[in-house]
């Protein structure tokens, strides 16, 4: 009986095993909205240079974004130690989208982003927060004085804030403010940047009027930023998690078996699927490292296909 047991076991394992292998590797299955900085929400490069034109990537943003270190330096690598489901300290199982456009590049990156941080901190009332916001990220890294020449500076933020959203009336106004004026200062003295990367995706797929508010306040002034003389681009992963997350094209077209997670939570590897190189999420909400490739695809394809006249 045993016997006959684990000989149907090991005919699993290997089924599997070699429907692994045969399974082609996750792609992209969509294209860039593109579109131009007066108008509404787009994906656009309205004057950043070719990707490895960029010597070195600064980037900031929340848990999507961030590798661990929040100060700039090194990143670990990116490698699993079971039970710890986070690779090297990311909320993924391998390197994030940024380590993927980075090395695109061949750009130094320098990586300030924070696990659960939010743009604006102060504007949440009786709430306290372990992770350095946006604001603080941008000028942690101004006083570093660490700015270069050929430097991209990349923002994700929004998605903590959109969580949020109903403990702030106004929020949609505020944090695009906010947003502008991390980026003026960025641009001004002793900085001085000129090529931006304003990254979106607040709802996962869901989408809100509050959210949108937010984006459209956003994106508009972004516009005005391009009239001043800077170099403005705009991804808005909206398309791809729609793509996925809904039947046009659907999951299957990207190559995945699942459009849900490989984990149940953060917390332990102890009940992780099988193929996590085909998953949509590694834990609930949070891409894997398949998606993580496709999201630097995306943003490359931006760069390239969207280029738009100041």
């Amino acid at each position: 009986m045993f016997a006959s047991v684990w000989k149907l076991l090991s005919f699993a394992i290997g089924a599997a095993s070699l429907r692994r292998q045969t399974l082609q590797p996750v792609h992209l299955a969509v294209q860039p909205n593109c579109g131009s900085l007066s108008g509404p929400p787009a994906d656009v490069n309205g004057g950043l240079q070719p990707l490895g034109s960029y010597k070195s990537i600064v980037s900031f943003g929340d848990s999507y974004t961030s590798g661990g270190t929040i100060n700039g330096s090194k990143l670990p690598p990116p490698i699993l130690s079971p039970p710890n489901p986070n690779a090297g300290g990311r909320i993924s199982n391998g390197p994030l989208w940024i380590e993927n456009l980075a090395s695109s590049a061949g750009a130094e990156l320098h990586d300030w982003a924070a696990n659960g941080s939010v743009v604006d901190s102060s504007i949440y009332l009786n709430r306290t927060f372990d992770a350095p916001d946006f604001m603080t990220q941008v000028n942690n890294y101004i006083d570093t004085r660490l700015a270069s020449a050929e430097t991209l500076y990349v923002i994700f933020m929004g998605i903590g804030d959109y969580e949020l959203r109903n403990e702030v009336q106004t929020v949609s106004l505020i944090l695009a403010s906010d947003i502008i004026w991390a980026m003026l200062e960025l641009s001004s003295s002793p900085i001085f940047g000129t090529d931006f990367l304003v990254v979106d995706n607040y709802g996962r797929g869901t989408q809100s009027a509050v959210g949108d508010a937010y984006k459209t306040s956003l994106f508009s002034q972004l516009n005005s930023l391009n009239g001043m003389g800077l170099n403005i681009g705009f991804v808005d992963f909206k398309t791809l998690w729609d793509g996925v997350l809904h039947s046009n094209p659907g999951y299957q077209a990207f190559g995945y078996i699942s459009a849900g997670s490989c984990l149940l939570s953060d917390l332990t590897m102890s009940q992780a699927c099988n193929d996590p190189d085909h998953t949509f999420y590694w834990i609930p909400g949070h891409p894997s490292a398949a998606t993580h490739t496709i999201m630097a695809d995306y943003v490359k394809e931006v760069l390239t296909q969207c280029t738009a006249r100041k």
